[in-house]
Formats: C-alpha cells, structure tokens, sequence
C-alpha cells in the first residue's frame, strides 16, 4: 500500500505536475491522522470494555465475599453483646455490694477474662483498594461506601490492637494476682481447664478500685467494638444492595 501511494507522488512529479502533488500528499497526510485517530478511538473503546470487564468481575467477586461473611459478622456481634450484658452485671453486682449475689458474680467475672478480635478477611476488597481500582469507579455511590467500608477495615486493626493491649497489659495481670481463673472462666472455656487452686476473695472485690476501674474499661472498649461493629454491617449491607444493583443493571 505505502509502495503504491509512493508511486503515484512519483509519477505526479515526473510529469511536472507539482500543484497536483501537493494536494495528494495533503490528501494523503489527512488519511493518515484519520487512520490513527481510528486506530485510538478503537484502542480506547477496548480498554473501557475491558475495564468494565474487569469492574464487574470485581464486583461479582466482592459481592459473593461480603455474603459469605454475614454469618460470622452477625456471631461476632452477639458475642460481644454478651460480653457486654455480662460485664455490665459484674458491675452492678460490685454496686450492689450485696454478698448474696457472689454467686453470679463468680459466673459473671469470666466475661473480663474474655476478648475476641475482629480479624475480618476481606482479601477481594483490600485487593481492589490497593490496585487503584477504585478511581475508575464511576458509581459515585459505590465509591463511597467502598472507601467507608475500608476505612472500617483499618479501623478495626487499630481497636484489635486496643483490645490486646488492655488484655495483657492491665486485664490478664490482674487476674493471675487476684483470681482463681478456673472459678471464672465461662463455661464454654472452663471444660477444658483443670478445677482447683487457692480459692478466689470475692468479697475483696467489692471495695477494690483497681477491680472497679479494670471492668468499667473493659466494658468501655466492648461497647465501642460493639457500635463500630453495629456500623460495619450497615456498611456491608449497603455495600452489598449497591453491587447487586449495578451488577443488575449489566445482566
């Protein structure tokens, strides 16, 4: 093809014709820039193919991860809620200062004894955030539950943390110093520990600021996973209604 355009210039300049000449290459330039501005509208019309492709791919992918997790989001949060209802108990035992009630105080005592993390797995969503994906987002929507729900994310592992530390740093000590933990432990754990040991003061407990102040923030920190975690399974039910509309709107 270029060996017959080049040709024809030949011929037209052999035979003097130079105004001709000219208005060919012209003509010939101008077929050029077409064909390469043909060329990039194709280009680009692909790439927003293939990365409408590859969001939708992503969506179906996120939107079956934040499905299966709802059962474990939904467990999570009525343990903690227990945790809740029982340490609130403790301290109004401790209140109280009614002996008759050091019974329920040794079942209600394992609750300080017990932290559960949040260790959400979102592997799918965290993927999608780290590779940029979300810029090319256009649902304005979407867009902005995704990056509420992964700020959550980040949240949690801060509040983990939290958790942790207030175990082994102020909980945990005080429980090997004052507590018999085979006495308190929940039942769920307590088949597992060997029953025995010095027995636990409980009545010490009633007048000891140190006790008073370790389960007040305990039961501080547990609301607050609670109210955080309360939030995030708004956020993934709005997450997961926008995803299943857009991927709707693509069937």
């Amino acid at each position: 093809m270029i060996k017959f355009f080049r040709k024809i210039r030949y011929n037209l300049l052999e035979k003097g014709k130079t105004s001709k000449y000219f208005k060919y290459a012209i003509g010939e330039i101008f077929l050029v820039v077409i064909g390469i501005l043909i060329a990039l509208q194709i280009n680009n019309w692909n790439q927003k193919r293939l990365q409408k492709l590859t969001l939708s791919n992503y969506y179906e992918r996120m939107h079956e991860e934040l499905e299966s997790s709802r059962n474990e989001l939904d467990n999570l949060i009525f343990g903690i809620d227990s945790l809740v209802i029982l340490n609130t108990k403790t301290l109004e035992i401790l209140n109280s200062n009614n002996k008759d009630s050091l019974p329920t105080l040794q079942k209600t005592l394992g609750a300080l004894g017990t932290a559960w993390g949040n260790n959400f797995n979102y592997p799918i969503v965290q993927e999608f955030m780290n590779e940029g994906y979300l810029t090319k987002v256009n649902n304005s929507k979407i867009k902005d539950e995704l990056q509420a729900f992964s700020f959550q994310l980040n949240w949690f592992k801060t509040l983990d943390k939290g958790i942790g530390d207030q175990y082994s740093l102020t909980i945990e000590p005080f429980i090997n110093k004052h507590l018999n933990y085979s006495q308190i432990a929940l039942d769920r754990y307590k088949n597992t520990l060997v029953s025995g040991g010095p027995e636990t003061d409980f009545e010490w407990l009633f007048n000891n600021l140190e006790a008073w102040n370790i389960i007040t923030l305990k039961l501080e920190l547990l609301v607050t996973q609670k109210e955080g975690l309360k939030e995030f399974k708004s956020m993934r039910e709005r997450l997961t209604n926008l995803l299943s509309s857009e991927l709707n709107l693509k069937l």
